[in-house]
């Protein structure tokens, strides 16, 4: 278990799959999915000792080592976030945000920041691409414009060149991309 638990420290910011690598640990991770009882626990644990097994091989996916956070501090950026999730298809004033923290905008970004190591509408545009690539892939959508103003942006010229700088791709790049990748 201290094997583990090394492995989970020293992984804590997360890890990219290696391409060699990743047919097995998504089959692995379809196991785990569809177990059940005990042999959930079983399959986690073989999951883990894989991966800690092609530890030198495993990309971070951040080089920020997040600082501790106190369960106060933890239940406010928690706040911060569930109310960006609730909100993040319309107009989010940097005030209200703070409000929910209960601290001026001004000490609210310099928090965030410290706490996410993001900028507040940095990370705000991310997840509105994010939610915006979950539209373009559902392909259950009226047109791309439609899925700007649904993720939050006010402007198709703000959504394409916020998407090309988040993704590297415009939308329409990014949903050829995916179709041809998934056979659609």
């Amino acid at each position: 278990m201290k094997m583990l638990k090394n492995f989970l420290d020293r992984h804590n910011s997360g890890f990219k799959i290696p391409d060699a690598h990743r047919d097995h640990v998504a089959d692995k991770m379809l196991a785990l999915n569809s177990a059940r009882n005990a042999d959930r626990l079983i399959y986690f644990f073989e999951l883990l000792q894989y991966l800690n097994a092609i530890n030198k091989e495993l990309e971070p996916l951040s080089t920020r080592v997040p600082d501790k956070v106190s369960d106060t501090e933890g239940i406010r950026i928690g706040q911060v976030y569930d109310y960006i999730m609730q909100h993040y298809h319309s107009d989010i004033p940097l005030e209200n945000v703070a409000a929910v923290s209960h601290m001026t905008p001004q000490a609210f970004c310099r928090y965030f920041k410290k706490q996410t190591g993001h900028t507040f509408v940095g990370f705000l545009n991310e997840v509105r691409i994010n939610e915006a690539c979950k539209k373009l892939t559902a392909a259950d959508f009226e047109s791309v414009s439609t899925v700007a103003y649904t993720s939050g942006f006010n402007s198709i010229t703000n959504f394409n060149r916020v998407f090309k700088t988040v993704t590297g791709k415009s939308p329409l790049e990014y949903l050829k991309e995916y179709r041809d990748a998934s056979g659609n």
